[in-house]
Formats: structure tokens, C-alpha cells, sequence
């Protein structure tokens, strides 16, 4: 009976102690949501100074794929091609800052997408080009960019294509406001 009790009290208190280190919740007051008591992220978002001063290994004020495949994260080489607006190859510091504090899809550049997407390197895109880099928008709207019916897509046809999508996404803003 005696052996009882002293094991009754001994998992009691235990319990005790474990309900009340658990009812704290975690090191510095966060109580489990990630951030402040006010639920507020206490964790601010690095400013793209600091990142490029982090990737930026042989500082000559861009980050190339290389430094860029350096990023713990893996963000900045998984989204390269989108922060690399211009397509030059290479982040500097202004497309660092628009990717970070851009809410709105990026503008989409013709040239880059020909760029990007033409394999053979003749200046135009035929649908085993699209197809293959799996950009299914022009897949998709293929006939309808392929404005002269050639089967290819060529420059002009691309930069008409985006441009009025352009103006098709501001119409959609403004009757929406």
C-alpha cells in the first residue's frame, strides 16, 4: 500500500510539472504561433542589402546561378529566372528589391521567354520548344499568338501576345474596382 502511494504521488507530480512546462509554451513567450503574443512574425523578412552582401561572393553587386545556388533557402535559385527581369543572366540589387517587396506577378518579358525557350536558337519558337520548357500558357494559346499561321512563333507575335494580356489584366483591375 505504502509502494502505491509513493508511485501515486511520484506520477502525479510528475504530470504536474509536465502540464505546467507544457501550459508556458515555447522559449521566448511566442506561445506556439510563430511570432509575438500579438501573433505578429517576430522574424522580419532580410532586407535584399543584406542578401546580396550573403550570395554576392566575389562582390561585384550581382548574384550569378552559382552564388545564388549558395542560398540555404534554395528561394533565390529555385526563382532565378523570375528575380532575373532582364535576363541578363544575373540578379542586382534592384530586381532583388522588386522580388522582395513585388506582390504583383512579374511583367513578362518577350525576349526573355524567346530566350529562354528557343533550343535551336533560330528565332522563333515552334510548340516542341514550348512544350519541352513546359510553358503551358503559349501551349495553350499557341494558334492564337501564331498569328501569321506559320506553326512558329516569332518575336512580334510574342510581344503582341503579352502585351495584350497586359492590357486585358488592367481592364480586369479597373472593372473590378
Amino acid at each position: 500500500m505504502r509502494l502505491y502511494k509513493m508511485k501515486l504521488t511520484i506520477t502525479l507530480c510528475s504530470m504536474l510539472m509536465t502540464f505546467s512546462l507544457f501550459a508556458q509554451g515555447p522559449p521566448g513567450g511566442q506561445r506556439g504561433r510563430g511570432g509575438s503574443q500579438d501573433g505578429k512574425s517576430q522574424r522580419e523578412k532580410p532586407s535584399a542589402l543584406k542578401i546580396m552582401k550573403l550570395l554576392d561572393a566575389n562582390d561585384d553587386g550581382q548574384i550569378d546561378r552559382d552564388e545564388a545556388s549558395q542560398d540555404k533557402r534554395g528561394k533565390i535559385s529555385e526563382d532565378f529566372n523570375q528575380i532575373d527581369t532582364n535576363g541578363d543572366g544575373f540578379i542586382d540589387l534592384e530586381e532583388l528589391e522588386t522580388s522582395l517587396n513585388d506582390k504583383k506577378p512579374k511583367k513578362i518579358s518577350a525576349e526573355k521567354i524567346m530566350k529562354l525557350v528557343d533550343d535551336n536558337g533560330d528565332g522563333t519558337l515552334n510548340e516542341l520548344e514550348v512544350a519541352a520548357k513546359n510553358k503551358r500558357q503559349l501551349l495553350k494559346e499557341f494558334d492564337t499568338i501564331d498569328i501569321n499561321k506559320d506553326n512558329e512563333l516569332d518575336l512580334e507575335e510574342l510581344k503582341a501576345f503579352y502585351s495584350k494580356n497586359k492590357n486585358k489584366n488592367k481592364k480586369k483591375k479597373r472593372q473590378r474596382a
